[in-house]
């Protein structure tokens, strides 16, 4: 058998440094972005594409949970050496995910412009005219985020993680670019968002080549539609609908509160600091996302001691991690955001700390409900996931009217707690957390550090 650290230099290595990448890119996009736009539109104006652009990541998880139970499953048919279920999921997965993105782009135009257009009026921050034409081409931009997500699935299957990784957020970075150069030539959220569109488009044509070149069978079955395939992958498919649902709600929607019930000017300090939190939480997290496919391989193959060991590193390294980095938000996030903003905005020490428990309640659970989602038995944690995060945002929203950002800060906290307790769980009933397998998993890691440091120590002169 292989050993995991041998493992660990090639598939999970290499996903772990493109996770690393990404999340540069992702950093540096943030650093870049908030100064340049507040600057340039004004810390309401600012607050208020912080708003409409939650749209595209709503739009973008609006795939009816099919692309996550289908790329698990996808994965789990070629780890079974059944290359031909997996083109007819992919192929499924397209059809599907083609026709209800074209669905939500009517139905939001429709909003948009007939039903309700008076809601996109932010007044002086963001007039009526402006923000109509702005949310349509930020529709359109999460079209396209939702077709890539179909393509990174097939990347996955074919086990490309990694080269997955390294395209996306090299067309995440280019469309930044090009938006915030845009913006500091004078570009308003028109022009910026029509940049965004016109990026992530280029972008979307250089994924779709990749992933035929890399793994051409995907394309066999042509745009047909499994029929069959699509109901075994129902079940599942539910709960992945609620799982990013649920995610929305958490952070799309405790911004809309907030901006509903405070103003759009009390947005961006909350927003910054989530953004340093999850951001911090995402570099922690790189080795558990990177492990997902391989988790999702071991458990196919039925071969439980590395399913228990990617357990048992998971759970280390999420602790090992987590900690400083909230410790490091409390101590040093005040004066690297106001640093960051040229002083507009300077956070409440009370909100920092916050969302540094809250920090590290997440990382308590989130790699753990990771793992379980890649054998497509996250129903068992969603449907809780979505009712905590409604509760807390409307909890939050009440306490924003009063207590500003950081009413929802300790809602959400609170909605942290309770999916420690859910998934930890879940876990225990999966056999995930069992003490005698992840005792042995522990002495097998062990025992396989120990021998490569014998390893190394007799090849060295």
């Amino acid at each position: 058998m292989t050993s995991l650290f041998s493992l660990a230099r090639s598939r999970l290595a290499l996903g772990t440094m493109a996770g690393f990448y990404g999340l540069g890119v992702q950093l540096l996009v943030q650093l870049v972005s908030v100064p340049v736009l507040v600057h340039n539109w004004g810390v309401a104006g600012y607050g208020a594409w912080v708003m409409l652009f939650s749209v595209p990541s709503l739009l973008a998880m609006a795939d009816l949970g099919l692309t996550t139970a289908g790329s698990n499953a996808m994965t789990a048919a070629v780890a079974q050496g059944d290359r031909d279920r997996a083109a007819r999921i992919h192929m499924a997965l397209r059809v599907i995910t083609a026709l209800t993105g074209l669905i939500l782009l009517g139905l939001a135009a429709l909003f948009i412009f007939v039903t309700n257009p008076q809601a996109l009026d932010f007044g002086g921050a963001m007039p009526q005219a402006v923000a109509q034409p702005t949310a349509l081409l930020l529709c359109l931009y999460g079209f396209l985020a939702l077709v890539n997500g179909v393509t990174l699935g097939a990347f996955r299957a074919a086990d490309a993680f990694a080269s997955s990784g390294m395209i996306y957020q090299t067309v995440i970075l280019c469309e930044a670019a090009v938006a915030l150069g845009l913006a500091m030539l004078g570009g308003g959220p028109v022009e910026v968002a029509a940049a965004y569109l016109g990026t992530r488009l280029a972008g979307t044509l250089v994924m779709t080549f990749a992933v035929h070149r890399i793994a051409p069978w995907l394309s066999q079955g042509g745009w047909s539609l499994d029929l069959a395939e699509l109901r075994a992958l129902l079940r599942p498919a539910l709960a992945a609908l609620v799982l990013p649902g649920a995610y929305a709600v958490a952070i799309q929607g405790s911004v809309m509160a907030i901006g509903a019930m405070a103003g759009p000017a009390a947005v961006p300090a909350f927003s910054v600091v989530r953004t340093l939190s999850r951001t911090a939480l995402q570099f922690a997290f790189r080795f558990n996302v990177a492990s997902m496919p391989r988790y999702t391989v071991h458990v196919a193959q039925s071969n439980w001691a590395r399913a228990s060991q990617l357990v048992v590193l998971n759970l280390a390294l999420a602790a090992v991690l987590v900690v400083p980095a909230a410790v490091g938000l409390i101590a040093f996030g005040r004066p690297f955001i106001a640093l960051w903003t040229g002083s507009l905005l300077v956070p409440s020490w009370s909100l920092l700390i916050a969302m540094a428990l809250a920090m590290l309640a997440n990382g308590a659970w989130v790699p753990l409900s990771n793992l379980v989602m890649t054998i497509n038995r996250h129903g068992l944690f969603a449907y809780h996931f979505l009712a905590a995060a409604v509760a807390a945002v409307a909890l939050g929203a009440v306490l924003a009217h009063s207590h500003g950002a950081l009413g929802m800060a300790w809602a959400l906290l609170a909605m942290e707690l309770m999916m420690i307790l859910r998934t930890w769980q879940v876990a225990r009933q999966l056999g995930m957390l069992d003490r005698s397998e992840l005792a042995a998993a522990a002495h097998g890691l062990i025992a396989e550090l120990r021998a490569r440091r014998t390893s190394l120590k007799n090849r060295t002169p």
